[in-house]
C-alpha cells in the first residue's frame, strides 16, 4: 500500500531498484502530507542503496525539487522534456493533466533534497490558480518544465527544512509555511524562466523578466555577465540593450534598487545598519555606507535615526 502522502499526488506511482524490485517503503518513510496548505513533502538525506528508477502518474498541480546535493535526471516519459539536475538545482513541473513520469539515480549518490508537491486542488484552495494557469498563457501545452539554479533564499529554505530544529505542533506549522515560501517563490522562478526561454519572449519580454527576477532576491550577489546570460544576450548587447529600455545602466539600475530596498529596511523595518546591508547584498559595511552616501546625501545612521521621508 503506498504511503498516503504518495496517494494525494499520483495516480499510480513505481519505485524500483536495479533488480526491478519495489522500494517505495524507502523513500515513503521520509515523505508525509500537510493539511495546511495542502502538500506532500519528501525528505532526502542518505545514500542511495542501489540504482533508482521512478514510474508514475502525476496528478495535475506543482511539483518542485530543490537539489543541494547529488545528482540525477528526470521529468516526462514522452517528449525531450527529461532534465539532468546537479547541486543547487531548482526543478519545476507544472501540470494542467495527469501526466506520466520518472527519474532515475545511480547507487551511491548521496542525495540532499527537498521535493514540494502541490496538487491543483491545493493550489486552488490558496487563491493561486490564477498565477498557475497564467503559466501556460503563452502555450497550448499541458506540461512545462525547466531547470533553474535556485535563489539563495530557496537553498536557505530547502536546507532549514531538510533538518527542521522545531518540531511537534509549531514544527508543523513552520514547515507549512517554508512549503508555501518555496511554493510561491518557485512559481516566480517558473514564470520567469519561462518567459526567458520560451519562443514568444521578445526582448524587452526578457529585460522585464531580468529586472523582476533580480528584484526578488537582492541578497544575491548578481553580476552582469550572469544577468546578461540568464537574458539570452551577450553582456555588451544586453547592456546596450537594457540602457535602451530603461533609460540607465543594468549596474545603476541594480545598485539603486539595493540602495533603495536598504533605505526601506532602514527607516520602515528598524533593521541595523548591519542587517540591511547585508539584506541587499552588501557583504562589506564600509562600502555600502559610502554607496549609501552617494545616493542620499547622507550616512545609514543618520537615515535611521532621523526617519528621513
Amino acid at each position: 500500500m503506498m504511503h498516503h502522502a504518495y496517494d494525494r499526488i499520483f495516480d499510480s506511482f513505481r519505485i524500483l531498484d536495479s533488480n526491478n524490485q519495489l522500494i517505495e517503503d524507502v523513500f515513503a518513510q521520509h515523505a508525509l502530507w500537510l493539511d495546511q496548505p495542502g502538500c506532500a513533502i519528501q525528505r532526502t538525506d542518505f545514500e542511495l542503496p542501489g540504482d533508482m528508477r521512478t514510474d508514475g502518474v502525476l496528478k495535475p498541480g506543482l511539483y518542485l525539487s530543490i537539489v543541494l546535493e547529488g545528482a540525477g535526471e528526470g521529468g516526462p516519459l514522452e517528449g525531450d522534456g527529461r532534465q539532468r539536475y546537479g547541486e543547487n538545482d531548482l526543478i519545476a513541473m507544472a501540470l494542467r493533466e495527469a501526466t506520466r513520469c520518472g527519474g532515475a539515480a545511480v547507487r551511491g549518490a548521496h542525495m540532499r533534497a527537498i521535493g514540494v508537491a502541490f496538487p491543483l486542488t491545493s493550489i486552488s484552495a490558496l487563491g493561486l490558480e490564477p498565477d498557475f494557469m497564467d503559466l501556460f498563457s503563452k502555450t497550448d501545452q499541458t506540461l512545462l518544465y525547466t531547470k533553474a539554479k535556485a535563489p539563495p533564499r530557496v537553498q536557505a529554505v530547502a536546507a532549514e527544512m531538510l533538518k527542521p530544529t522545531i518540531g511537534g505542533h509549531a514544527g508543523q506549522l513552520l514547515l507549512g509555511a517554508q512549503a508555501t515560501e518555496i511554493l510561491t517563490r518557485s512559481m516566480f522562478v517558473l514564470r520567469h524562466q519561462i518567459d526567458l526561454d520560451g519562443p514568444t519572449g521578445n526582448k524587452r519580454d526578457r529585460l522585464q523578466a531580468i529586472r523582476e527576477l533580480v528584484q526578488s532576491d537582492l541578497r544575491h550577489s548578481w553580476s552582469i555577465a550572469e544577468l546578461a546570460d540568464r537574458a539570452g544576450f551577450s553582456r555588451r548587447t544586453f547592456n546596450l540593450q537594457f540602457r535602451a529600455a530603461y533609460g540607465v545602466s543594468a549596474s545603476d539600475y541594480l545598485r539603486a534598487l539595493r540602495l533603495d530596498a536598504a533605505r526601506d529596511a532602514l527607516v520602515h523595518q528598524n533593521m541595523s545598519i548591519a542587517d540591511a546591508a547585508y539584506h541587499v547584498g552588501y557583504t562589506h559595511p564600509a562600502n555600502f555606507a559610502t554607496a549609501f552616501r552617494r545616493r542620499f546625501g547622507c550616512a545609514p545612521s543618520q537615515c535611521r535615526d532621523e526617519k528621513m521621508a
